[in-house]
């Protein structure tokens, strides 16, 4: 709406969305007409679309495939307040307001940068990727296709982060981060998804989840626990939990439930390396929880550790 007012381009905007609850109500005055099979009335010569979902990469680039099936050109939306001197963008991104791009910086198509956010000079921006508010990625960064920044994160300066990864909100990137991987922390903590037949077997069955019956017991209260949080009344034993609609403070969330209620030894992270109800009760069978003041301890010990490795 801002980019018409300055120079009109479009004279009719409207909002499409799959979430049928929202069809016939407003967003800042925009009408919700119905899904992405309305854009079969569009015409490809003379209307354009903008997507402008960013909570997932993974779900951006679906919606994208599915807005592109139809054959409508694709529009780039950048505030006109935003300073592009020097910088190189594709066709199909989004900037919003009071965010920065560098000089010699470069946006790839379908890249949205959102309220805030800083990209600095020199720094790649691959395909797809998603750089929520106020995130801060330093000179000479590159960030490879579908890499999620977090709010308020920040990346160092010269980092290669790799295709796929995600940086946590709050997050503080020192090195390079494999693709596919997570980085969560302040220093970052590198995460990878393993997935459940490369798990190490299960603890001795001394502890407190121990047996067939225990662990059902324990896969039945984690998939409650997951439900609580998302709001899902099922929970698959195999789905993962960011599909599901987890995200990195849901991740804080029902790690400190887990702690709370369940009392497992957990950490945000374990959601992003076990991230199914399955994956998760071969992670605790036969864990020993922590009280409260080991848990800190151990905490303090591990960040103590990782800065003096810097």
């Amino acid at each position: 709406m801002q980019v018409n007012r300055v120079n009109e381009r479009w004279h009719r905007i409207l909002l499409l969305d799959d979430d049928p609850a929202k069809h016939g109500t407003t967003r800042l005055g925009l009408p919700i007409v119905g899904g992405f099979e309305r854009l079969q009335e569009a015409d490809p010569s003379t209307d354009e679309v903008v997507n402008l979902v960013t909570r997932t990469t993974a779900g951006r680039a679906s919606a994208r495939e599915k807005i592109a099936a139809h054959g409508i050109a694709f529009a780039s939306l950048v505030h006109p307040g935003v300073d592009l001197l020097g910088a190189e963008l594709e066709d199909d991104v989004t900037v919003y307001a009071n965010s920065c791009i560098g000089a010699e910086s470069k946006l790839a198509r379908s890249c949205v940068v959102l309220v805030g956010a800083v990209v600095g000079h020199g720094t790649h921006v691959s395909e797809g990727c998603i750089i929520a508010p106020n995130a801060v990625i330093n000179a000479r960064v590159s960030l490879g296709d579908q890499v999620y920044v977090g709010s308020n994160a920040s990346i160092l300066p010269d980092l290669r982060i790799g295709a796929g990864a995600t940086i946590a909100a709050n997050t503080l990137v020192v090195g390079d981060v494999p693709a596919g991987a997570t980085a969560l922390g302040v220093p970052a903590t590198i995460a990878q998804v393993v997935e459940r037949d490369r798990l190490e077997p299960a603890a001795p069955p001394a502890a407190r989840f121990s047996g067939q019956h225990d662990r059902c017991r324990l896969e039945a209260e984690i998939s409650a626990a997951i439900g609580r949080v998302l709001v899902l009344a099922e929970v698959p034993r195999g789905a993962n939990f960011f599909d599901l609609g987890g995200t990195s403070l849901k991740a804080v969330q029902l790690s400190q439930h887990f702690n709370d209620h369940l009392g497992l030894p957990a950490h945000p992270l374990d959601l992003f390396r076990f991230p199914s109800v399955a994956a998760l009760a071969q992670r605790f069978a036969g864990s020993r929880p922590a009280t409260p003041a080991v848990q800190a301890a151990q905490q303090r010990a591990a960040l103590r550790r990782a800065l003096q490795r810097r």
